[in-house]
């Protein structure tokens, strides 16, 4: 506003009559000058003051969304195409308890700003407690209805460590957490089935989710259509969906080439997946899931981790390749029944996204 008054107080003297002098120093009045910049500047006026109450109400909503997501007891910041978001996401759904997701900007982060200094998703405010590390997450969830310990105290039992190891992406020692695939106050008659599941989220964190970036992007065209899904789920603007959309997928195509050798993976990728896939599937030994006659937080787990990429050409072909999909399907029936906001809601599909790009090749 201060920018506005100045600005309009100086507009008179800029569009008065201006003078022009002659050989005896009379004053010839210009009279160009004034009508041609008043409408110039009565338009750049309007167009700061269009600018600025745009921008308070866009700042208005936000704080209103934050304020309303403040209400809830559970508020999941995610980014909806995260695999570790969407472990956390179906583990909420399993639970039947209603929560907020709020969908988090990539690019301004500033959805978790206003709330925390932690830059990472998932970041889920549980009680008023902020919970971080998605295997952290479920576990503390767990133990809290396992239990009925407050989660304020449940956060306790699960402390962060140092490894005495430099993160060169931070420049801070790497933290563990000991606890984290443990679930604390279960029957101890069920100690070989909790092991059974801590042995297979371990599995998932390892080495199952480093399967998924280096197919999701595995061609340029693959990787443009993720981003088709990426943009119309996520939270961008108009400008940030274009630039994305290409320089994104181009990113992302050389760095699923990274991810797969840093894992020591074979160049046919999905080869790869299918194995991975079929390593589950087989340790089920012929049950429904992994839990027996129900799911147990393993196959929870790997539910959010393959709805990340469900309905994406690396899904599809995964699904002509292994029986993935009954063990999939069974999970989604399972977990809209219990779902308390509902679960095609929380997870859209890919029924959205434009197949423009399928003749696109690398």
């Amino acid at each position: 506003m201060f920018v506005i008054k100045r600005f309009t107080s100086a507009a008179p003297l800029l569009t008065r009559n201006s003078y022009n002098f002659n050989r005896d120093g009379k004053r010839i009045p210009n009279t160009f000058i004034g009508p041609f910049l008043r409408p110039i500047i009565a338009m750049g006026v309007a167009t700061v003051g269009c600018f600025c109450m745009w921008y308070v109400s866009k700042q208005a909503r936000a704080k209103e969304t934050l304020n309303t997501a403040a209400e809830s007891r559970f508020v999941l910041y995610q980014y909806s195409n995260c695999p570790f978001c969407s472990k956390v996401r179906a583990y909420l759904h399993s639970c039947g308890e209603d929560f907020q997701i709020v969908e988090v900007n990539p690019i301004t982060k500033k959805e978790t700003k206003a709330i925390s200094d932690y830059k990472k998703v998932p970041l889920l405010v549980a009680d008023g407690i902020q919970l971080k590390e998605s295997s952290v997450i479920t576990s503390v969830l767990d133990t809290h209805f396992n239990t009925g310990t407050p989660i304020s105290e449940v956060v306790e039992w699960y402390p962060a460590v140092s490894t005495g190891i430099e993160d060169t992406n931070k420049g801070k020692e790497k933290l563990e957490y000991p606890n984290k695939y443990r679930i604390m106050g279960y029957d101890e008659n069920l100690h070989e089935k909790m092991l059974h599941e801590a042995k297979w989220r371990k599995w998932i964190d390892n080495h199952f989710v480093h399967l998924i970036s280096p197919n999701v992007y595995r061609t340029w065209a693959e990787a443009v259509t993720a981003f088709d899904y990426f943009t119309t789920n996520g939270n961008f603007s108009d400008f940030e969906k274009t630039y994305i959309r290409y320089v994104g997928a181009a990113a992302m195509y050389m760095i699923g080439k990274r991810l797969r050798k840093r894992h020591n993976l074979d160049r046919d990728v999905r080869s790869e997946l299918y194995s991975g896939l079929n390593i589950w599937l087989r340790a089920m030994k012929g049950k429904k899931f992994h839990g027996g006659d129900k799911p147990n937080l393993a196959d929870i787990e790997m539910y959010g981790m393959c709805s990340a990429f469900h309905g994406m050409p690396s899904w599809e072909d995964a699904v002509q390749n292994t029986k993935i999909e009954k063990w999939y399907n069974r999970m989604e029936r399972y977990l809209k029944k219990k779902s308390a906001i509902g679960l095609t809601s929380a997870n859209p599909t890919l029924t959205s996204v434009s197949t423009d790009n399928a003749a696109v090749s690398v």
